[in-house]
Parts: structure tokens; C-alpha cells; sequence
């Protein structure tokens, strides 16, 4: 396969680069930060709630109020008078403590909120105010932002100075308010299904076109090849025989483009993809065969020809105007990272909150077993609280997963708001590691074992090895399938659940670099026509078919106790042991060029699983160049 170049990583977002990192912690620093820092993190009936606070160096105030609502309104008060229907909670100083990065001081704040009754949504704002001044400074956020400058407009923070330096490279102009948050007590946890799960991510438009039909041959890959959903439809048999238990279905709404993530219309089905009998017949073959459908959908923003937005621009007296956050009304508004054809719902209006959760209630109510949740960081914890209690009420044991391109600690926020996150931290490792070479074996398990004890049991974080934002695995190692074999390996003995993206088990990969030689971005490219027939690469798909029925049988390998028994940086080699229900496994994973060994503990092994070769020689696992395989120990 001819590849002129192979673009570094790129993770969409904030978060990017160490420069536009350091400005998003040092603008958050500097005034009032909460990150959602609670205990307990889901509370359960009867318990109280600390919340923290952090005040920066630029914060002149010596009192913290909490002012909270239990029935559903908005919070309200002022320098620690509640307004009526609201209560308010004291916050008590814990800590005061130097920030060389700021170069002041910081203060630490407790504040504690009394127990609730099981299914309370708790709603909440911060206030920091001056006992002996005037006035008050309020938690706040940036919600979104428009074309700009780098400035910050709304309510202006003591440190959104830092943030101009990354307005000014994307030219946005970020849009700061204060924001309520929310918890609701006494959380249900994640559905048991999804626990066993594994996810097959399909893209409509390029997996199949149906039987009888050919895919269309569009100039570009932003064209339109023929997917539809009853192509899926005919396929669910390929499907299932790769271990699948869910479909995870690209946004299937009427839109103006290729992806779908600019609806039109939130209450039917695209033309070119089928109509809603054709739905209909996929989810019942889908529920018939075991596979439960996931539907991608995007809250945060949606069309410019959506009609709502048309009306809210063209009648000032709109209510609906009141749906998006005008700057220069009507052609300067809140959009998705300034993009002008994705304006942003205010969600925190009440009437576009309800219109967004009467549109995923009603998939529900069309056989939809949950979604994935586009730009998760958009919308507030507060809208996601009460967008998950709606869902449940109509869905007991739907799945609800985000994506959240963000740190460690926002992704841990959503624990008791949504079922899980995408895992882009987990990928972001395994492809450094397996694709790469970035990471060392050490630097990788030391990050593996940190990572999976950060998170709350019971919050879910799907791992993939790529998706239709970035490129291929198969493109970044330039084809080599040993190498997407090992990361497939490692991928499916980790806890979480897998998600296989459409193709990569055919060894589909891409024309170009999602990264052109200009600089553009063009993710699209990582979004060509599923390989059929002779195309595919059969020993790669037949290997992915016992992968997943291996992962499906032996839970103990990915559910047992993890230890790190091998760790070799020299030759690349990792490897650990995994115990459960009195059986233990191993999996070996041996990243170099060169055939090599991995001592085996003590006892008698059988080598179970390989991802090439393997044999056992003298206490020995010995593999071909980058190899890999899961023994079982016998004795």
C-alpha cells in the first residue's frame, strides 16, 4: 500500500496540544473551579453531599454559598440570602495552599448539602463573594463559542486571558456564563448488559448499500457512496459472527451531509439511508439475533437549515430565538467550535431541554436500546441529569455512553450522569504504544493500571482502536496486520467493553492521510466503503471472528484480578496475569520487530489464543515478530 505520509495524532478538542492544555488549566485555575468534585460521586438515598471548591489567586472573596433546589427549579440567591423556592448551603475553608503557576494563593472550600430521597434531582449554583465588599463572583463556564478574535464575551472570568492564545489560532471567540449543575440521588448504575458487550461501529453510508446495489463512486469521500440500513439489515449475520452483541449506529436523521451530525429533523429517517419500516425491520432481525442497536445522537447542536434555527433568524419575536445565544443577532451566534452551519442549543432553556429529550425518548420508544452521545462537553451535567432520568423512565436498561474528549477527572464527572465515556485516554495510549511507538512497555502498563483504578466500578469506558474522526490503526502502521492484531489483543483482554469500527476486521484502510499535506483536516478519509467479498482479507476477519467469541467464552481473562508478571522496554514485551473464579490466564504481548520469549510464572501452561504462532519452550513463550497469545495455567 503507497502512503505518502502518516500525520502524528490528532484528538479533536480543547485539549490538543501542551499550549492549548496549559491555557485551559491556568484560565480555569485562576477563578472559580469545581470540576464536579463530589463525595459521594452518586449518592444514594439519606446521604449528604460534600462539594468542593477551589478559589484562585484572583478571587477576592472570604464566603462560598451553595444554592440548591430539589424540585426541578432554578437555584437563586445572592451573597448568601436564598431567593424563595431555594435553599442555601454555607461552605466551610479547608485549605489554603500556593500556586506556582498562578504565583498566589489558592483556597480550597467544602461545602455540604443535606441528604435527599431516592430519585431527587439535586440542582445547584456556586457563589464566592466578599463578606465586608459588594457584589459577587459566580461559578461559570464555556459553553460554546462563535467566529471571533480569541475574547471572551458573556460573563468574563479573571482568567480567560489564557484562553486567547487558542481563540485566536481557531478564530473563536469563546462565550462564558454562569451554569447550574446537578446531581440525582440514589443512581440505578449501568445496565448488566453492557458490561458483556461488544460494540460494532457502523458508518450507514459506507457499509452496505443493500442487496442488489452497488455503492456509488462520489469524486471525493465527502460524497455520498449508498449505504442504508437495509444493507445493515442483510449483513446482521456477518455481524454477529464476529462476537457482536450491539450495533452502533452513525446519526440516521435527515441532514445535509455525508455524516449526519447536522440533522434537519429529529423525528424521521434520512431518504438515502431507508425510511422508518426499514428501521423498524433492522431492529427486530437486530433483537432476534441477541444484538441490541445504539443510535448516535448529537444534543448540542444540529443544522442551520434545521426549520427551528430558520425561524429563530428570520422572526426576532420567535420564541425560539431564545433556543440559541445570539451575539449579533442574526448572524453571529453559539456554534459547534465556531462552525456556522452548527449552531448551538442553549440547552439550559427550558423548552429546548424538552424538545431535545422528547426527540431521544421517542427513538426509545421506537426500539432504540440507547446512544451514544456526540460533543458530550457541551451541554451541562445538569442537562445530562435530567436527560438520563427521562431516558430511564422510558427505557429501564438503556445505555447511555458519552463522548468526552477531555481529562481524566470531567470523564469521572459523569459517573451517576451517564452510563460511561468513550475511552479516548485508553486509545490515545494504545495507539502510542502499538501503532506509534511513542509509549515503552512500562510507560504503558504503569498508565494501564493507573488508569483502570481512577474510575468508579460500574462506569463504563469502551475502548477502539480508531473511528471515524482519526485515522485508521491499519493506515498509521502502514498495513502491517500483525501490529492490529497485538493492539486488537490487548484491546479485547482489557475490562471494558470493545468497540470493532466497521472494516478494520477486513483490513480496510484509507487513500489518504486524514491530515492533508496542506494542513486541512479531512476525517472523512477514515470513512471509506466497507470492503466486501474478494476484497476483504479473510485470515484478518477470521481472526477477529475467534477473538471475539474468545473474549465472549473466557471472561476471566479480561473480569480476573490484573498483575503485570513481564516488563521489557528493550524488546518491547508486556506481559499479565489475570485471575477470576479459580482460573488463571495469561496474555503476552511481545511489540518488536524480531521473534522473541516472554517468561511464563511458575506452574504448568497451554497456550489458548494466538494472534500468529506461539510455542512453549523451557518455561518459555516464544513468538514471531510483533505476536501475541493468551495461556491458560493448568497447574
Amino acid at each position: 500500500m503507497e502512503q505518502i505520509h502518516v500525520s502524528a495524532d490528532f484528538i479533536f478538542g480543547t485539549m490538543a496540544t501542551d499550549s492549548r492544555r496549559l491555557g485551559y488549566v491556568r484560565a480555569e485555575l485562576a477563578g472559580i473551579s469545581h470540576r464536579y468534585r463530589m463525595e459521594p460521586s452518586a449518592p444514594k438515598a439519606g446521604e449528604p453531599v460534600r462539594l468542593f471548591v477551589t478559589l484562585g489567586p484572583s478571587i477576592t472573596a472570604d464566603c462560598v454559598s451553595v444554592y440548591y433546589t430539589t424540585d426541578g427549579s432554578e437555584p437563586a440567591g445572592q451573597r448568601g440570602q436564598p431567593a424563595p423556592g431555594s435553599a442555601v448551603a454555607s461552605g466551610q475553608r479547608i485549605a489554603s495552599q500556593w500556586d506556582t503557576l498562578l504565583w498566589g494563593y489558592a483556597e480550597e472550600w467544602m461545602i455540604e448539602l443535606p441528604p435527599q430521597a431516592t430519585g431527587t434531582v439535586v440542582r445547584y449554583r456556586i457563589e464566592a463573594w466578599l463578606r465586608e465588599g459588594k457584589g459577587s463572583l459566580w461559578y461559570s463556564e464555556v459553553i460554546g463559542a462563535t467566529e471571533g478574535d480569541g475574547s471572551v464575551i458573556g460573563q468574563p472570568g479573571p482568567g480567560d486571558h489564557y484562553l486567547r492564545e487558542m481563540g485566536a489560532e481557531f478564530n473563536l471567540t469563546f462565550y462564558r456564563r454562569p451554569r447550574t449543575r446537578a446531581y440525582r440521588v440514589g443512581d440505578e448504575g449501568t445496565p448488566a448488559w453492557l458490561n458483556e458487550a461488544l460494540i460494532y461501529h457502523i458508518f450507514i453510508d459506507r457499509f452496505h448499500p443493500g442487496p442488489g446495489r452497488q455503492f456509488a463512486d462520489p469524486p471525493t469521500p465527502m460524497g455520498i457512496y449508498g449505504g442504508t440500513l437495509a444493507g445493515i439489515t442483510a449483513q446482521l449475520d456477518y455481524i454477529a459472527s464476529l462476537g457482536t452483541t450491539a450495533i452502533w449506529l452513525s446519526p440516521l436523521f435527515p441532514s445535509p451531509s455525508h455524516h449526519g451530525y447536522d440533522a434537519t429533523d429529529y423525528y424521521s429517517v434520512e431518504p438515502r439511508l431507508g425510511t422508518m419500516i426499514d428501521l423498524q425491520h433492522l431492529l427486530a432481525a437486530a433483537h432476534d439475533r441477541g444484538l441490541r442497536v445504539l443510535l448516535d445522537f448529537t444534543a448540542n447542536h444540529f443544522s442551520n437549515q434545521h426549520p427551528i434555527f430558520q425561524r429563530a433568524i428570520s422572526d426576532p419575536t420567535s420564541p425560539e430565538r431564545d433556543w440559541f445565544i445570539f451575539t449579533r443577532y442574526p448572524d453571529r451566534y453559539v456554534s459547534f467550535f465556531g462552525v456556522h452551519e452548527l449552531p448551538q442549543l442553549d440547552l439550559d432553556h427550558p423548552a429546548a431541554r424538552q424538545f431535545m429529550i422528547d426527540a431521544a425518548r421517542y427513538w426509545l420508544e421506537q426500539g432504540i436500546d440507547g446512544y451514544r452521545l456526540d460533543y458530550t462537553i457541551g451541554p451541562s451535567h445538569d442537562f445530562w441529569t435530567v436527560f438520563r432520568a427521562a431516558m430511564r423512565t422510558v427505557k429501564p436498561d438503556c445505555v447511555l455512553l458519552g463522548e468526552a474528549v477531555d481529562t481524566a477527572d470531567i470523564l469521572r464527572s459523569y459517573y451517576g450522569r451517564l452510563d460511561g465515556c468513550l475511552d479516548f485516554l485508553l486509545l490515545q495510549a494504545l495507539r502510542r504504544f502499538f501503532a506509534f511507538d511513542e509509549m515503552n512497555a512500562s510507560a504503558f502498563a504503569v498508565f494501564l493500571q493507573r488508569h483502570l483504578a481512577y474510575f468508579p466500578t460500574g462506569f463504563a469506558l469502551p475502548s477502539f482502536l480508531d473511528n471515524h474522526d482519526m485515522n485508521r490503526f491499519l493506515w498509521v502502521v502502514r498495513g502491517d496486520t500483525r501490529r492490529l492484531r497485538l493492539a486488537a489483543l490487548c484491546q479485547y483482554t482489557l475490562p471494558h467493553t470493545p468497540i470493532l469500527y466497521y472494516g478494520t476486521e477486513v483490513g480496510l484502510s484509507q487513500r489518504l492521510d486524514v491530515r492533508h499535506a496542506d494542513g486541512s483536516g479531512h476525517p472523512e478519509e477514515s470513512r471509506l466503503p466497507m470492503l466486501w467479498s474478494e476484497a476483504q482479507d479473510r485470515e484478518l476477519l477470521a481472526f477477529y471472528c475467534r477473538l471475539g467469541a474468545f473474549r465472549r467464552s473466557t471472561t476471566a481473562v479480561w473480569r480476573g484480578q490484573r498483575t503485570f508478571s513481564h516488563i521489557d522496554d528493550h524488546h518491547g514485551q508486556l506481559a499479565y496475569t489475570c485471575t477470576a473464579n479459580g482460573e488463571t490466564w495469561l496474555v503476552a504481548l511481545h511489540h518488536s520487530s524480531q521473534a522473541g520469549s516472554i517468561p511464563l510464572p511458575a506452574g504448568t501452561w497451554d497456550i489458548a489464543f494466538v494472534t500468529q504462532t506461539a510455542e512453549i519452550v523451557a518455561g518459555k513463550v516464544w513468538l514471531p515478530a510483533y505476536g501475541g497469545a493468551v495461556l491458560r495455567q493448568l497447574s
